[in-house]
């Protein structure tokens, strides 16, 4: 009986010393600053933002979880993905702490985490130079100018529509029938667009929005609005080959996978060691539609915010 007593004891002081270090563990990561890292064997969290596009579910699980699997494959963790990082990070709190990595395609969001001590583990590769171009309809008969203007804008709701028009590229931003067509009002296209048109003209033209990426081209295709789209060089690219109008472009950094500051080195290394191995045929880059990756230059970003930031 008192073996029995004894044994008892021992179990109480081990479970009561137990409470006490899970209490001063709980206490230190309640601290205000205090960064604990994922113990070893914990999931890690990535989180994806693809801006504003409208995203298919499928085509966005399939390569989440593609980049989920390698980034668990290089760091020997099990990786939860979260669609739509910039919403989710305001539900797990400021700074997007509850995230170990995060996939960006706004330039200017990875350019902000990286400022705030985010780690740059490695930027996706295009076959060409990515950033955003202004695309016009091509006037017909009339090589070098564009079409701006005309009854094809009553469906942007411009019930005032300047008369249809054709003005040379070279004068273009000046003329009165410019319309520009972007996505949502302070996106990073449509600060873009703001910036580009006002290196070339002192003032802005009437600016529509639109809710996604996507419909700029939806509208300008099927509906032959003669407007001046803000688009990326892939879709400017396809315009031109068949006949549009490329106005002008302004180069910008491009896709980027993030480390969270609290991410030991030796993942990050590990998993830019992965990504940038993955050839232009595997799935996860089949996936993005991209050549492969490369380490990346912070610069690029942190130049972006300044070029956004300056005073015309």
């Amino acid at each position: 009986m008192a073996l029995k007593r004894n044994v008892l004891n021992r179990c109480a002081t081990s479970l009561h010393s137990f409470g006490l270090l899970l209490v001063a563990v709980f206490a230190l990561a309640a601290q205000p600053g205090t960064a604990m890292a994922a113990p070893a064997g914990a999931n890690l969290t990535l989180g994806i933002e693809n801006g504003l596009v409208q995203e298919s579910a499928v085509e966005v699980g399939t390569t989440a979880q593609s980049l989920a699997d390698l980034i668990g494959n290089a760091t020997g963790r099990k990786v939860i993905w979260e669609a739509r990082y910039s919403t989710a990070a305001a539900n797990h709190g400021a700074g997007g702490q509850g995230f170990d990595f995060m996939f960006s395609k706004p330039a200017n969001l990875t350019a902000t985490l990286l400022a705030k001590g985010w780690h740059l583990v490695a930027v996706a590769k295009l076959p060409i130079e990515f950033g955003t171009d202004f695309i016009a309809q091509p006037c017909p008969g009339k090589p070098g100018e564009a079409l701006l203007g005309g009854p094809t804008l009553a469906v942007l709701g411009v019930q005032d529509a300047p008369a249809a028009t054709c003005v040379p590229v070279a004068q273009i931003w000046k003329s009165p029938s410019a319309i520009l067509l972007t996505p949502a009002k302070g996106s990073l296209i449509d600060k873009v667009a703001s910036k580009l048109w006002l290196e070339h003209a002192s003032t802005l033209p009437r600016i529509v929005h639109v809710e996604y990426q996507n419909a700029i081209t939806g509208f300008m295709q099927t509906t032959r609005a003669a407007v001046i789209g803000a688009v990326t060089p892939m879709i400017s690219k396809t315009w031109k080959a068949e006949g549009g109008v490329v106005l002008a472009h302004q180069a910008l950094p491009f896709w980027a996978l993030l480390a969270a500051p609290g991410t030991s080195p030796d993942a990050v290394d590990k998993v830019r060691a992965a990504l940038v191995a993955t050839g232009r045929d595997s799935f996860l880059n089949k996936s993005l539609h991209i050549d492969g990756w490369e380490n990346g230059n912070p610069k690029t970003y942190a130049e972006l915010l300044r070029w956004l930031d300056a005073k015309p």
